[in-house]
């Protein structure tokens, strides 16, 4: 009888478990540096770690200097003007119950502003046909499969991936190996990750 009461408990507990979101991926709710659920639709600053290491994700062309240059792509910018530093919002797909973003849901990610240079805002992956990794461009468009994100926990930040999601070796989004100061985001198997945080107001100094 006792053996029988274990049993039954036991499957209480495992389904509990289930339901709870403990068990199985892409049902933790992710969470900005203010311990808030982040949101869908709602615009967020990127940056590298903590505010402190004053590296965020800014709209700029890589290879000038002048804001107002295009082309223009996601960068990582080492103490940037206060003014660079660009907003973007997580879209969802119209399956998602709530706008409440969860870590391996398939989301879109955009930039929450019109560019100056016609771009549609939506980050995508661009894959070199030669060496196979890629490097997160604009223009992508909602629908689009190279415009499809993962966030995962990466110890107590977050990171990004791409392409399947149970992939044994996904695509991660990753810093360039430019010298420090403006970097761009590369798409690389096998590669390091781009540990981030979410701020939905710029941390003040």
């Amino acid at each position: 009888m006792k053996t029988s009461r274990l049993i039954t408990i036991s499957f209480l507990l495992m389904a509990i478990t289930t339901s709870c979101g403990v068990l199985g991926e892409g049902t933790d709710v992710v969470y900005d540096a203010d311990a808030q659920p982040v949101m869908a639709n709602v615009p967020y600053y990127i940056s590298f770690m903590t505010y402190e290491y004053k590296m965020w994700i800014c709209r700029v062309n890589m290879g000038s200097n002048d804001p107002k240059s295009c082309p223009q792509q996601p960068v990582m910018i080492t103490n940037s003007p206060i003014d660079l530093p660009t907003q973007v919002m997580f879209l969802l797909p119209a399956s998602a119950p709530n706008n409440t973003v969860h870590e391996s849901t398939e989301l879109n990610i955009k930039f929450i502003n019109p560019g100056r240079c016609g771009e549609s805002g939506f980050w995508r992956i661009v894959q070199n046909s030669t060496t196979l990794d890629g490097e997160v461009v604009l223009n992508g468009y909602k629908s689009s499969k190279d415009s499809k994100f993962f966030i995962h926990k990466a110890n107590e930040y977050y990171k990004f991936t791409a392409g399947d999601n149970d992939n044994v070796d996904p695509i991660t989004i990753s810093l360039s190996n430019e010298p420090v100061g403006r970097q761009k985001l590369l798409a690389k198997r096998f590669a390091g990750e781009m540990e981030v945080y979410f701020y939905r107001n710029m941390p003040k100094e």
